[in-house]
């Protein structure tokens, strides 16, 4: 795919590009005052170019969000690799709405079609229309807006050879895939790994947030089942001793009677009352799994109803309960809030009477002389009740851990998966499928700079793929300082864009790179040897290369003299005399 003509309906210095070749030139004329050249429109085009090639537009900044543009048109014609050319249409008003015309012969001079093919097709589908059309078939698990800015380098595109400009932000999953398969290698691999490794962190959280929150480590299961036993010792003797409680009295016979006729009674509603909490409990622990609600002004209403002393103790370890509760989670069920609506119904009916019934005993209790036994049987009440939360509590954080023993389990079966692809990746990399695209790299940089380079692919530590690209010396296997330096890492990007287009030529492909100011600070001899070598590697691979440059960057020969383009070779020339010499022929 190469471009043929970049063109508007208005304000705009139409461009028509040669099949190899193109130069697009800025003359400064003031050279005293040094205007600003980016205003002339050399980097704009490439955004241009981007925007046609189906770009997503945010209204709201970059360049077509200048109202400036309204109502302008753009087109795009290019060569398809069949030999057809296509024409794209798109609009700033109407930025989503894209048409395509389909043709055997082309254009003739800047007029578009009066009928398209496909016309006004939402973004997406035209995204789609667009792949179908250019029918790439190397890397053909990816849309063709996956590499086009590799091959539209701007400024910001040159900070790294393999993650650009687009990328800087964004994840490894965005990009090393990708490039992983432009070398020739298996991208999924990569994906797998990330993604794999998401898992593990999305658990790893999930585990620290059951530490953290309540307060368990996998480590003191066993004594925590032993403080477990304890507890349920501790109960079932208090349970006992409340048991063997007798309230017979030598006092008032009578009154006695009364009270264990009222004791009774009180009995009888205090098991009917522990079926019920026991029932609410179970439902509640069931809601509170999802709720991670523990009403604590009901419990210490509960707790008064029955004449219990509510400690802030026992109030911190429900809290603490409540902290448990909130790091896990299940479903909640319609059945559980519709019988707990009834049990509360049931509980407040039989508390009432209760209530009633104790205070009906505590008057006649007032006759008797044994109140100290009462107390205490209050007191082993109070325990009992102590006792249930602290089992409750040491139950579970026993379920918690449980549950991070499976989610260990799941994490481990998942690392294991990892280690797989790292071998698997590993042995692929001894392959080194890249190894035609690292020749084809070397040899145009030795060309252009006397300088061997290369492209390396690793594992770190962790297994990670690692790109890197730079110049080599040979003598000390060593890389150089070159590396570093703006200019010179320009010339890797644009080595590695020229590279994977020589290697996927014989494949349905971009066949197009654009490089903004590729030459800037260079020397001379360089600047000749980079254009010589980019002419050469159009006319014997049919691929079309663009670079922009200034009028002062145009290198001084041997004999003395400047570089001399073709005339078809200069696709567009830009001044800063006047308007006409900027692209949108308008300053803004």
């Amino acid at each position: 795919m190469k471009i043929l003509k970049i063109f508007a309906n208005e304000k705009f210095k139409n461009v028509r590009l040669n099949e190899h070749f193109n130069i697009i030139l800025a003359t400064i004329q003031d050279k005293e005052n040094k205007k600003d050249t980016h205003n002339l429109g050399k980097t704009s085009l490439t955004h241009i170019i981007n925007f046609l090639l189906l770009d997503k537009f945010d209204k709201n900044k970059g360049l077509l969000s200048n109202p400036i543009f309204l109502g302008r048109i753009f087109y795009l014609e290019l060569r398809l690799n069949n030999g057809q050319t296509l024409v794209i249409k798109r609009a700033v008003d109407f930025p989503t709405k894209i048409s395509f015309k389909l043709s055997d012969i082309g254009l003739k001079d800047f007029n578009p079609p009066t009928e398209w093919d496909d016309e006004d097709l939402p973004f997406e589908k035209a995204k789609e229309k667009l792949d179908f059309y250019l029918s790439f078939d190397a890397l053909s698990n990816w849309k063709f807006r996956k590499s086009i800015t590799y091959f539209l380098r701007t400024q910001q595109d040159y900070l790294d050879v393999y993650q650009l400009g687009k990328f800087q932000k964004g994840k490894d999953v965005d990009w090393k895939p990708y490039v992983f398969e432009l070398l020739s290698f298996d991208g999924e691999l990569i994906t797998r790994k990330i993604n794999i490794e998401k898992e593990i962190s999305d658990l790893e959280k999930r585990i620290r947030i059951l530490i953290q929150e309540a307060n368990i480590n996998a480590g003191e299961k066993d004594k925590l089942l032993g403080f477990l036993d304890i507890k349920k010792q501790e109960k079932q003797e208090a349970e006992m001793t409340i048991d063997k409680f007798n309230f017979y009295f030598e006092d008032n016979l009578s009154t006695k009677v009364i009270i264990e006729d009222i004791d009774y009674r009180i009995q009888v509603l205090n098991n009917e009352k522990y079926r019920i909490c026991y029932e609410i409990n179970k439902t509640e622990d069931s809601l509170r799994e999802s709720d991670h609600n523990i009403d604590m002004k009901k419990l210490k209403k509960l707790y008064n109803e029955v004449d219990l002393f509510f400690p802030e103790q026992l109030q911190k370890q429900y809290e603490d309960l409540e902290k448990f509760a909130i790091a896990i989670s299940t479903e909640r069920r319609k059945y559980l809030r519709d019988n707990l609506v009834d049990l509360q119904i049931e509980l407040a009916s039989v508390n009432t009477e209760l209530i009633n019934l104790e205070k009906d005993k505590s008057e006649k209790l007032s006759f008797l002389t044994e109140k100290d036994t009462y107390a205490k049987f209050k007191f082993y009440q109070k325990k009992l009740a102590e006792l249930d939360v602290e089992i409750a509590l040491l139950s579970q954080k026993l379920r918690l851990i449980d549950k991070t023993t499976t989610i260990e389990e799941e994490i481990n079966k998942r690392q294991e998966t990892i280690n797989i692809i790292i071998a698997e990746i590993k042995n692929m990399l001894t392959l080194r499928k890249h190894a035609e695209i690292n020749k084809i790299f070397d040899d145009i940089l030795k060309e252009i700079v006397n300088q061997h380079a290369i492209i390396s692919i690793k594992q770190n530590k962790y297994g990670n793929v690692e790109f890197s690209a730079d110049y080599i010396d040979v003598d000390f296997m060593k890389k150089t300082s070159e590396s570093e330096g703006t200019s010179y890492k320009k010339l890797l990007c644009m080595a590695f864009d020229l590279s994977l287009l020589i290697y996927y030529s014989k494949n349905s492909f971009f066949r197009f790179a654009y490089h903004d100011g590729i030459i800037e600070g260079l020397d001379d001899r360089i600047k000749v040897r980079l254009l010589n070598k980019i002419k050469n590697i159009c006319q014997e691979y049919n691929i079309q290369h663009i670079i922009s440059l200034i009028d002062s960057d145009i290198p001084v020969q041997n004999d003395g003299l400047h570089y001399q383009f073709e005339e078809n070779e200069i696709c567009l020339e830009l001044h800063d005399k006047d308007d006409d010499g900027k692209l949108f022929l308008q300053s803004f």
